[in-house]
């Protein structure tokens, strides 16, 4: 990653959160509460330039009254247990022009002013009385009693959530607007960024990673939807809150399900298995959130939320940890800009869910942003690196093209193994016809299927092997010994030809012949679920893996990782130590086994 990728990145950030914090002046609020056992002088208040919370001590009876006759109070905003209720407040203002906003969310409230219902004034067409609303107050009349009525809701619980607002008219009604209209550009943006990666995947249907990032912003989107009821209930009016909150929930976790899956295909991380055993839980409590009832939703939403961020909080910081590790190699552009979105969405989840502050949703609206941004970065990063790497392969396999071949059938490996052949003849024909049948099984593979860019079943990738095998433990009078675990169950997959026998010959000739004493050769090939793990391992000279190049000619290992880091889904590990030996596991995905007219077969 160079100098000019994190300017770039510094620039984007710089202009997304100046762009946020533009959009959203003027709608900060005063966090101060305005009401103090029933009374709300505001005469001498701010009210006149900045809108207030009424919140605070109001007067309250748990029945529907035209007037609360009790010195009882409650604070507002409260989710009460009371099936009904009404709440009292005596307002004072100065002269001038003023609004009320009543928060949305509020349909079994009824509001009065000295008695009398308000006139609710909404920002859309449609006048749900689900949407929040604004009561326009008459500038005559300074003093006046503020009733709410909160009547029984089935659907929901009662109460007030939210705060009313109080403040100028033209802010009170600029707030609103802005509000429903922050709300519906950022689902914009989700609806945007998924067709973007949408119509990417119709044209890299090999690569899953663009189908995962098309998935994860279709829940996203599907989530702030009906996370937002003043949206979701201006396009489908027949929807419940239950049906919201329920879809809005089982939306948020199945969508880090698909980033976690999206994340994976960004970058190979040692930290898998941990990223796809929290994935199951989060499945579980999806079905369990469809299942149960409202009533329950309250604690069980809370510990659905602990986990999220539970889960998001060790992620950021093995992915840092993680950057920290390829500091050597460079830091990978696509991973970092991801690590960069991931704490910037963790930052704003831990403002929405545990940090309550009146300016909450102007906070979460400018992280918002800058996560989208971010996260649309990465379909252009990708997509160039992806270009650059396919370049890189076709460089790498015309320039390789011929000297596979010389490398892979020696001269002084012909030259050795006929003179064995001529030497047995006189002692062991028999032994002879064996040699030369091995030696021809293994030149015909090298020319059937070397130039080839069809796969071949792993059987006839093991049986050239074995010929080769059988070849040099005869030239080397049975100097080393062969371990073979391999489950035969496998035979029938497809591999990648010539993708095994570099490895068995680098381990022979560049790690057991250099060395004294006892020469032990290990393949092991085992199922490990949606993948087979191919191992190659000696106790041969082995080397230090800090040096920059490897003590080997012709393709051998470095081939092999090459080819390896172009296929989909696939790893590549090799651990060595000076004296010790070399280990190399390779995993590849299952891939079933398809006929191949052009394909070598032994058989």
């Amino acid at each position: 990653m160079t100098r000019k990728h994190i300017a770039l990145m510094l620039v984007i950030i710089f202009i997304a959160v100046t762009s946020g914090l533009v959009l959203t002046r003027g709608q900060t609020i005063d966090s101060k509460a305005a009401v103090t056992r029933g009374s709300a002088d505001l005469t001498e208040s701010n009210v006149t330039q900045d809108i207030l919370r009424l919140d605070g001590t109001w007067r309250f009876q748990s029945s529907l009254l035209d007037r609360v006759e009790r010195e009882s109070y409650r604070s507002v905003p409260h989710i009460t247990p009371h099936a009904i209720a009404t709440y009292e407040a005596d307002v004072a203002l100065p002269p001038g022009q003023y609004a009320l906003r009543v928060p949305r969310n509020h349909p079994h409230v009824r509001l009065f002013i000295d008695g009398e219902p308000v006139r609710p004034i909404y920002s859309s067409q449609t006048q749900d009385a689900r949407h929040a609303y604004v009561v326009w107050l008459d500038p005559n009349v300074s003093d006046f009693r503020l009733t709410m009525q909160v009547a029984e809701a089935s659907d929901r619980p009662t109460g007030l959530e939210d705060s009313l607002l109080i403040g100028p008219a033209g802010h009170i009604m600029t707030l609103q607007n802005k509000i429903f209209s922050y709300d519906f550009v950022i689902i914009l943006i989700a609806f945007l960024i998924l067709l973007f990666y949408a119509i990417v995947s119709i044209f890299h249907r090999k690569e899953s990673f663009y189908l995962y990032g098309a998935a994860f912003f279709l829940l996203v989107g599907l989530s702030l939807l009906t996370q937002d009821p003043m949206l979701l209930f201006e396009f489908i009016p027949s929807v419940t809150y239950i049906i919201a909150h329920k879809v809005s929930l089982v939306t948020v976790l199945l969508s880090i399900c698909m980033l976690i899956e999206f994340a994976l295909r960004l970058e190979r991380v040692p930290f898998e298995r941990f990223l796809r055993s929290v994935t199951y839980p989060l499945y579980v409590l999806s079905a369990v959130a469809v299942v149960i009832p409202y009533e329950t939703h309250g604690w069980f939403d809370y510990a659905v939320w602990m986990y999220i961020l539970f889960v998001t909080f060790f992620w950021t910081g093995l992915n840092v940890n993680w950057l920290f590790e390829r500091k050597a190699t460079g830091y990978p552009l696509e991973f970092l800009i991801f690590t960069l979105a991931l704490m910037i969405g963790y930052v704003g989840q831990v403002i929405n869910l545990l940090i309550p502050h009146p300016n909450q949703d102007v906070y979460t609206s400018v992280l918002s942003l800058i996560y989208f941004i971010l996260m649309f970065m990465l379909l252009p990063v990708h997509l160039s690196t992806d270009k650059r790497q396919k370049q890189e392969v076709q460089t790498f396999a015309d320039q390789t093209e011929i000297s596979f071949f010389n490398a892979q059938i020696k001269p002084h490996f012909l030259y050795n193994t006929f003179g064995n052949v001529i030497a047995l003849c006189y002692t062991s024909p028999h032994e002879a016809a064996r040699l030369l049948s091995h030696l021809s099984t293994y030149v015909r593979f090298i020319f059937e299927n070397g130039r080839t860019e069809s796969n071949i079943t792993l059987g006839q990738e093991l049986e050239m092997i074995d010929s080769y095998l059988s070849i040099e433990q005869t030239r080397f009078n049975d100097a080393f010994t062969i371990i073979k675990d391999i489950d035969e169950s496998l035979l029938d997959l497809e591999v990648p030809p010539l993708l095994i026998q570099p490895l068995v010959e680098n381990a022979i000739r560049h790690g057991l012949m250099k060395k004294d004493g006892m020469k032990r050769l290990m393949l092991s090939i085992q199922d490990i679920g949606s993948s087979l793990e191919i191992r190659v391992a000696d106790n041969g000279v082995g080397f230090d893996p800090k040096r920059r190049t490897m003590p080997t000619s012709g393709i051998g290992i470095p081939n092999v990782r090459n080819r390896i880091a172009y296929l989909t889904d696939a790893t590549f590990d090799l651990q060595t130590e000076a004296g010790a030996g070399t280990h190399v596991r390779i995993r590849l995905p299952k891939q079933e086994r398809m006929n191949d007219p052009h394909a070598y077969d032994f058989d």
